[in-house]
């Protein structure tokens, strides 16, 4: 059985985590194995995007994307391919199109962010977990402690929209995360379905 490739994209609070976790679920379920992961990783690379993430390393913006390309190509070296050629379905929440919204909302280009990114590999399915930034902040704020980006709502609405440019730039399959999680769930799995 080949190994499949899901990235899992949205803004802060969009509801990747629930619907990853749910998705996994139903998989393993249906005998498949799988891997759940995610950017930044626990890698060295990522340790160090973490403290810069709570505010306790300040970087130029760009010197960041460097750091998220590197961590990526170990990651995809280590993790994914690892668990594709064994067959596993990877559940990766974010990938390249993370980078491209977060940090050409921040100010860089996005060729330049594409080119230190040429090499990752495509997913077999990138999915788009849409919600407006106002849903988004009141689920986070109520859960957890908010890091800077969760905090900037003038960002995070630059990368809602930049997350519906690349949507249709890269073909993402955008699914409404305002409807009942059942509902969302039962769009991601169709999805999901299509592709193995």
């Amino acid at each position: 059985m080949k190994g499949k490739f899901i990235s899992i994209e949205g803004i802060d609070g969009c509801g990747k985590s629930t619907h990853v976790k749910l998705l996994a679920r139903w998989l393993r379920s249906h005998g498949r194995k799988v891997v759940i992961t995610d950017e930044p990783t626990n890698g060295a690379t990522g340790r160090i995007i973490k403290r810069v993430l709570i505010g306790k390393l300040k970087l130029p913006i760009a010197a960041e994307a460097l750091l998220f390309a590197a961590d990526r190509a170990q990651h995809i070296s280590e993790v994914i391919k690892p668990a594709l050629k064994t067959g596993k379905v990877v559940l990766n929440e974010r990938y390249v199109s993370s980078s491209l919204a977060y940090q050409s909302a921040r100010g860089l280009s996005i060729n330049w962010i594409s080119s230190i990114n040429k090499h990752a590999l495509m997913p077999d399915l990138g999915i788009l977990i849409d919600v407006p930034v106002d849903i988004a902040f009141a689920r986070i704020k109520s859960s957890r402690r908010l890091d800077e980006f969760e905090r900037n709502l003038r960002l995070q609405e630059r990368v809602r929209r930049n997350y519906l440019r690349i949507a249709r730039r890269e073909r993402l399959k955008i699914v409404d995360n305002t409807r009942s999680c059942d509902e969302v769930q039962a769009e991601i799995r169709k999805l999901v379905s299509a592709v193995l």
